[in-house]
C-alpha cells in the first residue's frame, strides 16, 4: 500500500512538472473549451493547430469604408487631366454629378456628368464632361485609380458664308451635331465635308483645327462632340 502510495505521489509530480514546462500544453489541458476542440480535431483526423488557424481565418477581415461621393470625387479630380480640360480648382465645377454606379468589392466606377467653366479667362464658354472616375479599394479605403473620359461638348456659334477656325482637341475625334448644316475643311484637305441633318451622325477626320461655316443665310449656334480616340 505504501509503494502505490509512493508511486501516485510522483505520478502526480510528474505531470505537475510537463504542464508548467510547456505553455501549450498547460493551455490546453486547462482551457476546457480548446480540450474539447483537440479532443473533435482528432476525432475527425485533423490538428488542433489546423483549427486554431481556420478560426483565425474565419475572423472578419478589417472595418468597412465610406464610399466616395460627389464632393470628395470633385476633390480628388483636382490635378487630373482628361483630353480637352485639365481640373485646376473646385469653382470651375458649376454641376456635377453621379449619373450611375458599378460596383464590386475592390472596385467602383462612378459615372460622371460634369458641366464646367474655365477660371481666370475670359472664356465663357460652359463645357459638358461625361467620364469615368474609377475607384479602388486600398489599406486606408478608397482610392482614385484613374479617369476616363467619355466626351466633352460645348457650343459654339457659327457664322453663315464666312469660314472660321476651331481648335480640335488633341487625341479626339470631333462628332459635330445633327441639327444644322455645317461644311467642314482643312488646310490639308482639298474637299469639304458636310454634316447635318442629312448627313446623320459623322465623325470628322482628325486633324490639328478645322475651318467650318454655316451652309444657310443665317448664323447658327451648334454643339461640338469630342470624343477620345480616332474613329
Amino acid at each position: 500500500m505504501r509503494k502505490f502510495l509512493l508511486f501516485f505521489i510522483l505520478m502526480i509530480i510528474v505531470v505537475a512538472v510537463v504542464v508548467v514546462s510547456i505553455p501549450a500544453l498547460r493551455t490546453l489541458i486547462l482551457n476546457r473549451g480548446l480540450r474539447n476542440q483537440a479532443l473533435s480535431m482528432v476525432q475527425s483526423g485533423s490538428s488542433p493547430g489546423e483549427a486554431v488557424y481556420q478560426e483565425e481565418v474565419r475572423r472578419p477581415s478589417g472595418k468597412k469604408f465610406t464610399e466616395p461621393g460627389i464632393e470628395r470625387i470633385k476633390s480628388d479630380l483636382i490635378g487630373k487631366q482628361v483630353p480637352g480640360w485639365s481640373f485646376d480648382n473646385l469653382s470651375e465645377f458649376r454641376q456635377a454629378a453621379i449619373s450611375s454606379i458599378a460596383r464590386t468589392d475592390t472596385r467602383i466606377d462612378f459615372r460622371l456628368d460634369l458641366h464646367m467653366l474655365p477660371i481666370n479667362t475670359r472664356d465663357e464658354t460652359q463645357y459638358d464632361i461625361q467620364a469615368f472616375a474609377i475607384y479602388l479599394m486600398g489599406d486606408d479605403g478608397w482610392n482614385l485609380d484613374k479617369l476616363e473620359e467619355v466626351f466633352i461638348a460645348f457650343d459654339v456659334t457659327i457664322p453663315a458664308g464666312r469660314w472660321v477656325t476651331i481648335a480640335s482637341v488633341p487625341g479626339c475625334s470631333l462628332h459635330p451635331d445633327t441639327r444644322n448644316s455645317l461644311a467642314w475643311t482643312t488646310k490639308a484637305w482639298d474637299y469639304e465635308i458636310l454634316s447635318g441633318p442629312s448627313a446623320g451622325d459623322i465623325a470628322l477626320p482628325v486633324a490639328n483645327s478645322y475651318d467650318v461655316k454655316a451652309k444657310g443665310k443665317h448664323p447658327v449656334k451648334t454643339r461640338l462632340t469630342f470624343r477620345p480616340g480616332t474613329d
